[in-house]
């Protein structure tokens, strides 16, 4: 079982919700959140599209590294990772959930980075394309590649993947 990496930190705590998800999940709600957080413990890669000191690489091949996903939502991801990364960074990153698909080239705009025991916490947001307009240029739009999708929708459809997956094998074990 995996121990709540996110007790004490300031996360919400568990609310009942109308199907269960076995450890090591937890579903999480608050009522200022838009979005119910699911704990988890996966991991997950990422490299920098544009740094906050305004480098940009096109193809994805900036600095990279990799983490571990604590809770995840349709609004975005807080993740553990070794690396700092600044407040701004646009990410591309890959994940996948305990049985379900993996899905990469999902973007992400680092909105909180914390110093934690031994590594990083990284609140990343969920975006857009079309919201990148608020922190890249129409060129450098216009010049990534067509696999960056959203983030939103993309992970809504892994989640409603994990969450059916789940309650169907939940009716095959009653």
């Amino acid at each position: 079982m995996t121990v709540n990496k996110t007790s004490g930190k300031g996360m919400p705590s568990t609310a009942a919700v109308d199907f269960q998800v076995k450890p090591p999940f937890k579903i999480m709600e608050d009522n200022r959140r838009r979005f119910i957080r699911i704990d988890i413990d996966a991991p997950i890669t990422f490299c920098t599209i544009k740094s906050v000191e305004g480098t940009f690489w096109a193809e994805c091949d900036g600095p990279s590294g990799s983490g571990e996903i604590l809770n995840i939502s349709a609004g975005g991801i807080l993740l553990f990772t070794p690396q700092p990364i600044m407040e701004g960074t646009v990410l591309s990153m890959s994940l996948g959930l305990e049985g379900c698909d993996t899905i990469d080239h999902i973007l992400g705009i680092v909105k909180r980075t914390e110093l934690d025991s031994g590594g990083y916490l990284v609140g990343i947001e969920s975006v857009t394309r079309e919201r990148l307009g608020d922190v890249l240029s129409e060129e450098e739009i216009q010049q990534l590649p067509d696999s960056l999708a959203s983030f939103t929708e993309r992970l809504r459809s892994l989640l409603n993947q994990y969450i059916y997956a789940r309650k169907l094998g939940e009716e095959v074990n009653e």
